[in-house]
């Protein structure tokens, strides 16, 4: 693949993850890629992973516990404990990844998301990397720093991203029932 479609898809996410905190009430402003700094007291980090023909990998959010009962949608009707703060990290990795998701369809990018899951601990780090598909993005809320790692790769090593006609996605946000 080369560096523009690497760009593009890394756009796609960065834009993805500011409006899906912003639907969840929390303002999100892009920082420079900096060196990584552990996230000071308790954390979540939440992850899924993701497969296609052309493109598989995993997305990473690491944020302090804090941040995410912030944008939690109960957040003002009770007490977020570390169970719900779990659950809602790991819906966030699932909401942003399908966000993307839906945004890649258009370039002609399927891809199957895994089963989120996520863990609390004391002073994450996001690991670095230098490969092309790699990114580490840096977003600051207020006074909390939010990490979203996407580490991918294109199994054929040549994708080109091009638009394509494709069926409109579901609105983001929008609740089916089966």
């Amino acid at each position: 693949m080369n560096s523009e479609s690497w760009d593009r898809i890394h756009e796609e996410l960065a834009s993805s993850c500011v409006h899906l905190f912003r639907d969840n009430g929390v303002e999100l402003r892009r920082l420079d890629d900096g060196t990584s700094e552990a996230t000071p007291g308790n954390a979540v980090v939440s992850f899924i992973g993701f497969t296609g023909d052309h493109l598989r990998g995993s997305l990473t959010i690491v944020a302090p516990v804090a941040l995410i009962t912030r944008s939690h949608p109960l957040r003002e009707q009770r007490e977020i404990d570390e169970d719900m703060v779990c659950d809602w990290a790991s819906e966030l990795a699932n909401q942003l990844l399908g966000r993307v998701k839906n945004r890649l369809r258009h370039l002609g990018l399927v891809i199957v998301l895994s089963t989120p899951s996520a863990a609390i601990g004391e002073h994450l780090r996001a690991r670095e990397e230098q490969s092309e598909g790699f990114r580490r993005l840096l977003f600051a809320a207020g006074n909390d720093r939010l990490v979203v790692l996407f580490d991918a790769l294109a199994p054929d090593g040549a994708l080109e991203l091009e638009e394509v006609n494709m069926p409109e996605p579901q609105p983001e946000g929008e609740v089916l029932l089966f």
